[in-house]
C-alpha cells in the first residue's frame, strides 16, 4: 500500500494501520511455523524427559493461541475496507480504537510466546 503526498491524514493513518496489520499477520504466520519446528526439534531431545513435558505443552498451547489470534487478525483485516468508507468521527474512532486493541493483543501474545520460547531454549542449553 503506497502513501502519496495528496493523501489526507485519515488516509495515511488508515494505510499505516493496514501496513502494520499485514506485518502482524505475517509475524503470527511465522510464529506458527516456528512453534511447529520447535516441537519437531524437541521430539528426540525433550520428549523422553518427563520434567520437560510442561514446556512442550506450553508450546502446544501457544500454537493454538497463535492460530486463534491469527484468525482474529485476518477477520479484522477483512473488515478494514469498511473503515475506508467512514464518513464521521465516530466511525473513524471505532476503527482507531479497534486497531489499538489489536495492537495490545499482538504485543501481549508476543510477550507470552517469547517467555515460553526462552524457557524452551534454556532447557535445551543445559
Amino acid at each position: 500500500m503506497q502513501i502519496y503526498g495528496h493523501d489526507t491524514p485519515e488516509t495515511i493513518t488508515f494505510k499505516n494501520n493496514c501496513i502494520e496489520l499485514d506485518t502482524w499477520i505475517h509475524h503470527l504466520e511465522y510464529i506458527e511455523k516456528e512453534i511447529t519446528n520447535l516441537i519437531n526439534l524437541s521430539k528426540g531431545e525433550l520428549i523422553n524427559a518427563l520434567e520437560h513435558k510442561p514446556v512442550l505443552m506450553k508450546l502446544s498451547i501457544k500454537k493454538e493461541e497463535n492460530r486463534i489470534n491469527l484468525n482474529g487478525f485476518i477477520k479484522y483485516k477483512d473488515s478494514l475496507p469498511q473503515a475506508a468508507e467512514c464518513e464521521d468521527v465516530d466511525c473513524d474512532m471505532f476503527y482507531v480504537t479497534e486497531h489499538e486493541r489489536y495492537r495490545k493483543v499482538y504485543m501481549y501474545h508476543l510477550e507470552k510466546y517469547r517467555r515460553v520460547k526462552e524457557e524452551y531454549f534454556n532447557i535445551l542449553s543445559k
